[in-house]
C-alpha cells in the first residue's frame, strides 16, 4: 500500500473439465477478502470453490468444495476462526480456518487440499445469496440475497433468526457497521431496485 507496486497476480490455473473455452469464465473470481490477521487471503468463484492463499507469499493453500453452484461472496469472522461463503445454491457455509492454521503450523506455506473443512451449512433462503458480512463482535452472520430479504443468523447454532424485508428487488450487498456492538448496530444494503438502506438492529 506505500507503492501501490503489484506483488502478486493470483490466478486460477487448472480449467474445470468439460468446459473448452468457457473455462476462464467458468472460474471468474466474484468476491475477495483478506483475513483479519492479514495472514489469508481467500476468493470465491464461479466454478463453485473458494480458494486461500498466504498473503505473504501468494501460495494457494487450499480449494474448498462443497457449494453446488457459484460462490458470490465471502467473508471472515472477526476473529479469523472461520470463513463464511454465500452462494447461487441459496446456502451459505461456515469453512473451519482453525484446522488450516494448525496443519500449516510454521512449516513453509504449500497446497494441500482439504485441510479447511466445512463446519456447517445456512439454509433458509429461497433463491440465490449474493453478499455475505458479520457483525464486528462475531456474534451475527448476515445475508443479502435474490428473494428480496436480509437474513441474520447466529454462528453458534447456524440457525436463522430473523430477516430484514422492505427492498423490491434482489440484495446486491450488505455491510455492517464496525462501530455496532453486542447489543446491536447498524447494516446497510444495496439492492437492484436502485436503493440503498440504512438499518438498525439491536439484540434482546
Amino acid at each position: 500500500m506505500d507503492t501501490g507496486a503489484c506483488l502478486y497476480t493470483l490466478t486460477i490455473e487448472e480449467a474445470p473439465s468439460g468446459l473448452g473455452d468457457s473455462a476462464s469464465m467458468e472460474a471468474g473470481v466474484t468476491s475477495v477478502v483478506l483475513s483479519p490477521d492479514g495472514r489469508f487471503l481467500a476468493a470465491s468463484s464461479l466454478d463453485h470453490m473458494v480458494r486461500i492463499w498466504d498473503a505473504a507469499t501468494g501460495t494457494l493453500l487450499d480449494k474448498l468444495k462443497g457449494h453446488k453452484d457459484s460462490v458470490y461472496s465471502v467473508v471472515f469472522s472477526p476473529d479469523g476462526k472461520f470463513l463464511v461463503s454465500g452462494s447461487l445454491d441459496k446456502t451459505l457455509k461456515m469453512w473451519d480456518m482453525v484446522s488450516l492454521k494448525l496443519a500449516l503450523g510454521s512449516s513453509p506455506p504449500e497446497f494441500v487440499e482439504g485441510r479447511t473443512p466445512c463446519l456447517t451449512t445456512l439454509q433458509g433462503h429461497k433463491d440465490y445469496v449474493l453478499s455475505v458480512a458479520m457483525s464486528p463482535d462475531g456474534g451475527w452472520i448476515v445475508s443479502g440475497s435474490k428473494d428480496r430479504g436480509v437474513q441474520f443468523w447466529d454462528p453458534k447454532t447456524a440457525k436463522a433468526q430473523f430477516m430484514l424485508q422492505g427492498h423490491k428487488n434482489s440484495i446486491m450487498s450488505v455491510a455492517v457497521s464496525p462501530a455496532g456492538t453486542a447489543q446491536g448496530g447498524l447494516v446497510a444494503t444495496g439492492s437492484g431496485d436502485w436503493l440503498s438502506r440504512i438499518w438498525s438492529y439491536e439484540r434482546i
